[in-house]
């Protein structure tokens, strides 16, 4: 006995009945959707890019407007300070003139103090013929004081006795700021009968300035 054979069909056959011409139109519309997408999104992100490039430049010009206006601040507080140093140069100027000028600046009374505390009870000062050495244009220290002279001259004494004059010029070796001092002339006064007249040479160093006008020293304290 012979079997038929049997086709089974998995569904409703199907059949493309368009034209080649319309397929082909299909096609063509379906890419020209995706070329509009495809420009669409295009234009979207040139227009973002644009965007966040104006914005961007937007801070940028605000910043350097807020910038330039500072810059002009601080011209205009330089150009206030610009006097300011001015002032402070003229003064400093000033200054050094009235250093230069007033260097040698002392107190005559500490200078006879100093003198007299050497001399006997008997002895007096009476004159002085003295020149000031150079003026002191900075502040004195132990060490620039010291071989420096301040005042360099005579002086003359009065006694109504003869008096060892070349102790006494040692004796004034031993006060502060004398720096040398020999005898000079012993004389007999003319002005009085029986009293006698000495000169001695002294030198004294810049210990006797006052130091009121010396300007500090440049670097010090």
């Amino acid at each position: 006995m012979s079997r038929v054979a049997v086709v089974s069909l998995a569904g409703a056959p199907r059949v493309n009945l368009l034209p080649a011409s319309e397929r082909a139109r299909r096609e063509h519309d379906r890419l020209g959707r995706v070329w509009i997408w495809a420009a669409l999104a295009a234009v979207v992100v040139a227009a973002l890019l644009v965007g966040g490039a104006w914005v961007w430049n937007t801070f940028a010009q605000q910043e350097l407007a807020a910038e330039h206006l500072r810059t002009q601040e601080l011209v205009g507080e330089i150009a206030g300070l610009s006097e300011v140093s001015g002032a402070i140069a003229t003064e400093k100027e000033l200054t050094g003139y009235l250093a230069e000028a007033m260097g040698s600046d002392l107190a005559w009374s500490d200078v006879r103090s100093k003198i007299e505390s050497a001399l006997p009870a008997d002895v007096a000062l009476v004159g002085f013929s003295l020149v000031p050495g150079m003026p002191a244009v900075d502040k004195l220290t132990e060490e620039t004081v010291v071989g420096t002279a301040g005042l360099t001259g005579t002086i003359t004494l009065d006694s109504p006795n003869t008096i060892d004059i070349a102790a006494i010029s040692r004796q004034l070796r031993t006060v502060g700021a004398v720096a040398q001092s020999d005898s000079n002339a012993i004389a007999e006064s003319g002005s009085e009968e029986g009293r006698f007249t000495y000169t001695i040479d002294i030198t004294f160093d810049q210990g006797i300035y006052s130091g009121r006008f010396a300007a500090e020293q440049e670097g010090g304290q």
